[in-house]
């Protein structure tokens, strides 16, 4: 099988990267087209890449080309404007590339912006077959768009690659990534509004825990973070660590005592997975993604984003109980791996390939 993939960057967080062409490297030739360069992530010799350096223009001629030279079964798609340049560049002659093709919903639809709702539902309706990465992205869709799009769309449950946590656990040897003996936390994600760091931050600048807080991500947000930081107790250690490779960040959670996601919207949280088997207690948001995670309830807590007092709660529930919050990391591996293992989510995806190459 012959596959295209289309992603707009490729990051070391990048789930089309980490988690579907690192999962297909094996059985499918795949080509990863990126609209902007990859200079932070080392790809696997396996998958070939290519992109456009930010050009959109070059992104449709580089398409183009790939689509002239080579006899794709498979094309899939993970964002809307890559998809619609791909579109356009199918035209006049390679249309019939349209029944092969593939788009995954990445996110809860009202977290979009408006112009990526509209260039994701023209994508939508144009391909033959729609993923939502879980049932909160799917029931997030609005039934007008679902009317749109028809019976061709369906829910994949987000998987994660426990293996590569269990290399990571096993390599790692004596690394330390926190500079403290006290309570570890670690926040994972990009440095914006709908992943809401403020929110922890404000949190913390009412209480007098003894703790240490490493945020993992980059983003828009960065600079006014770290400026409130400045403002939160001494008895808080608070680092910005940017934009890690996914090795690295899976290091600080096997490292860390707690996951903390205040997030306003997600997807189906491709972070807290990888969490929650690593071994962290969890305090979650109680959006949509986040329940249906659901991790054990000894192993979790969930909270409303407009109670500050529930987060200093968890907190200090948290820093009562560490002892046997330690020692029970491994509770939470076997339901991980059970629900939410990357190799169930491929399997689907496979099913949904082997469809359309009919």
């Amino acid at each position: 099988m012959k596959l295209l993939r289309l992603t707009p960057a490729l990051k070391s967080t990048s789930a089309p990267y980490n988690q579907f062409s690192l999962g297909f490297k094996e059985t499918i030739d795949q080509t990863l087209f990126s609209l902007n360069a990859h200079h932070d992530v080392e790809i696997d010799k396996k998958i070939s890449v290519s992109h456009s350096n930010g050009s959109i223009v070059k992104a449709f001629f580089t398409l183009k080309k790939l689509i002239q030279i080579n006899k794709y079964d498979i094309v899939h798609i993970h964002n809307g404007l890559t998809g619609v340049i791909f579109l356009i560049a199918i035209l006049p002659f390679n249309a019939r590339l349209l029944n092969k093709t593939v788009f995954t919903l990445h996110n809860s639809w009202h977290v979009l912006k408006s112009r990526n709702k509209f260039l994701d539902l023209l994508v939508m309706i144009f391909s033959k077959s729609v993923c939502a990465c879980g049932q909160s992205s799917y029931d997030s869709i609005p039934n007008v768009v679902k009317f749109l799009i028809g019976k061709k769309i369906i829910s994949v449950s987000n998987g994660f690659d426990h293996e590569r946590i269990d290399r990571v656990e096993k390599k790692r040897g004596t690394i330390e990534h926190f500079s403290s003996t006290k309570l570890k936390i670690v926040c994972v994600g990009v440095l914006n509004n709908t992943k809401n760091q403020i929110a922890l931050l404000k949190v913390l600048k009412k209480t007098q825990i003894n703790a240490e807080v490493v945020f993992l991500g980059d983003g828009i947000n960065k600079q006014k973070l770290i400026n409130f930081s400045k403002s939160i107790s001494r008895s808080v250690d608070i680092s910005f660590k940017g934009l890690v490779s996914r090795d690295i960040a899976i290091e600080h959670m096997l490292e860390a005592d707690l996951f903390i996601s205040l997030s306003k919207g997600e997807g189906l949280p491709i972070a807290v997975l990888e969490a929650m088997y690593a071994g962290c207690f969890l305090i979650l948001s109680s959006i949509p993604p986040h329940i249906e995670v659901s991790p054990p309830r000894d192993r979790c807590n969930f909270v409303q984003l407009a109670n500050n007092d529930e987060v200093i709660q968890s907190l200090n529930n948290v820093i009562s109980n560490l002892r046997e919050i330690k020692m029970g990391r491994h509770k939470s591996k076997e339901y991980a791996i059970t629900n939410f293992s990357i190799n169930n989510m491929l399997q689907t995806y496979m099913k949904v390939y082997e469809s359309l190459k009919k």
